[in-house]
């Protein structure tokens, strides 16, 4: 076992509740992984997305939003988003990289941490960073044990090295999704004859390659092959379209990282490129190197 699969044995008798932020089929992903896991170790859990529970009750989106704009402007007024079940015994957060400086994942962590004193808290498999965020002082100084696990070296070496209070724990652990097998995805996937090379960029906040590098990166691409397909299809929406576009192609060239690990699974010849922090480097070099049909590439190698 792994020091995540450790810990969940270690816990087994309580009842976790698991917060999963909801997004794209990566997020999926992360999250079939998990419950993959828990179900493995027999563990009575609860879930919320709080994503889809923002999309059916308006008034909870209301207050997310909110919640947002109090964080934004250093305010500590939160309306409260969770329902804790009675008999809780561990909060887990759903593993992931929104625990950061570019999304909004220290909001959920800081209600959880303001309104549940005395409950177990952990984050699964996560890439941190940090550019604005005093992590430690967020984190405070308390009694109640918090477990971070990280999913690769850069994220620990800087949580590690914060001097973080006594009763915070840092592990290392591979990312949820890759507790996933083939057999576990290819119900999802329609497969086709004819293959197609795929590049699938990213175009949001955590994109770093220039728009000339991506051109050159798709001329260079379509040079091996005149059947390419270029699109996020992380932004398609269907897990089975996500899963079967990944399937289909011969060779991926991707800054999505779990486009990486879709192809990793089904042993698929890949070009895992950076993105604006460690999170995909970190990853590769943790759980996916081994594979001799990974690489990883800084996008100047395109220059």
């Amino acid at each position: 076992m792994d020091e995540f699969e450790s810990f969940l044995a270690e816990n087994r008798d309580k009842k976790f509740y698991v917060i999963s932020p909801g997004g794209n089929c990566g997020d999926t992903l992360i999250h079939m992984g998990l419950i993959k896991k828990l179900k493995d170790f027999d563990i009575d859990y609860t879930c919320i997305n709080l994503e889809k529970a923002c999309k059916q009750h308006i008034s909870l989106g209301v207050k997310y939003l909110l919640n947002i704009t109090s964080f934004k402007t250093g305010l500590r007024r939160y309306f409260k988003l969770f329902e804790i079940p009675k008999g809780t015994g561990l909060i887990l957060f759903e593993g992931g990289g929104y625990i950061n400086d570019l999304y909004y994942g220290l909001i959920l962590l800081r209600e959880i941490l303001d309104y549940s004193r005395k409950t177990l808290v952990a984050v699964a498999p996560h890439s941190f960073w940090f550019d604005k965020t005093d992590f430690k002082a967020f984190l405070g100084n308390g009694e109640r044990p918090i477990t971070l696990f990280c999913r690769e070296n850069y994220s620990f070496d800087l949580l590690s090295e914060m001097g973080l209070p006594g009763n915070v724990e840092v592990r290392l652990s591979k990312d949820t999704s890759l507790y996933l097998k083939q057999e576990d995805l290819d119900g999802f996937i329609h497969t086709k004859a004819e293959k197609n090379n795929l590049v699938c960029l990213r175009i949001d906040r955590e994109s770093i390659i220039p728009r000339k590098i991506k051109q050159r990166i798709i001329e260079k691409v379509k040079s091996f092959s005149c059947n390419l397909l270029v699109a996020d299809i992380s932004k398609w929406g269907s897990l089975s379209s996500y899963l079967s576009a990944v399937a289909n192609s011969s060779k991926i060239v991707t800054d999505r990282l779990h486009v990486a690990i879709v192809a990793h699974i089904l042993g698929k010849e890949f070009t895992l490129l950076g993105n604006c922090y460690h999170k995909n480097r970190g990853v590769y070099e943790y759980s996916l190197r081994s594979n001799s049909k990974a690489k990883f590439k800084d996008f100047k190698d395109f220059c």
